[in-house]
C-alpha cells in the first residue's frame, strides 16, 4: 500500500530541497522526501539512547568538532549512567 501526501514549502525550503537533489544526485524531489522521512521515522523508532548517539554522530559528520565521535559516545553513556 502506497500514501500520497502533498505539502507546501517555503521558497527557502523548495530552494534547499532543489539543492539537496542536485548536489546527492537523488533522481528526483520526491525520492529526496522519500529518504527523509524514512529516515525520520526510523529515527524515532530507536530508543532514547540510541536515537542520541545516532543524532550525535550525524551532527559529527554535518559539523565536525574538536570531539571526535567515540569521545562524543563516551559522553552520552556517562550522562545515561548518571541518571
Amino acid at each position: 500500500m502506497t500514501t500520497t501526501v502533498a505539502t507546501k514549502l517555503s521558497k527557502n525550503e523548495a530552494e534547499l530541497l532543489e539543492t539537496i537533489t542536485e548536489q546527492y544526485g537523488f533522481v528526483s524531489k520526491s525520492e529526496v522526501v522519500r529518504n527523509a522521512i524514512r529516515f525520520y521515522l526510523n529515527l524515532l523508532s530507536l530508543k532514547p539512547k540510541e536515537r542520541l548517539i545516532t543524532l550525535r554522530l550525524i551532527n559529527e559528520v554535518i559539523s565536525p568538532s574538536k570531539r571526535s565521535s567515540s569521545e562524543l559516545i563516551e559522553e552520552a553513556h556517562r550522562e545515561e549512567d548518571e541518571t
